[in-house]
């Protein structure tokens, strides 16, 4: 069954190791949470501030491997009511089962989705 899941992490630092250890972090929960492994991975977007100088897509290559997964890039377009700094979101497409996907919103992200309690995600 093909499926979708958004998450999103914010950098502390515009460079090039902050952004492979929050990628890093982020794909792992990802792949926890929703029972993913490289191989079940169909494509999976980026959107980034502007304000981030480095690529995402080849940050997850350096810090988890994924070279057979399709990887695309875009910034993320200047709105009024989106005044956060130094944002990377994503948008998973994979293979998965039946159940719900589990989005994952990391450090100042979680201001994106205040609908979602964390808390209580982050504990299983």
């Amino acid at each position: 069954m093909i499926k979708a899941v958004r998450g999103a992490v914010s950098l502390d630092f515009d460079n090039e190791k902050d952004l492979q250890e929050k990628v890093g972090s982020l794909f792992d929960l990802l792949m926890k949470k929703n029972g993913i492994y490289e191989k079940d991975f169909v494509s999976i977007i980026f959107s980034q501030t502007k304000d981030i100088s480095y690529n995402p897509a080849k940050a997850l290559r350096l810090a988890r491997g994924f070279s057979s997964v399709p990887l695309f890039c875009t910034q993320e377009p200047e709105c009024v009511d989106f005044t956060e700094k130094m944002m990377l979101r994503v948008l998973v497409t994979f293979n998965g089962n039946e159940n719900p996907a589990v989005p994952v919103y990391l450090g100042k992200a979680e201001t994106l989705r205040s609908d979602i309690n964390f808390s209580e995600k982050s504990q299983s």
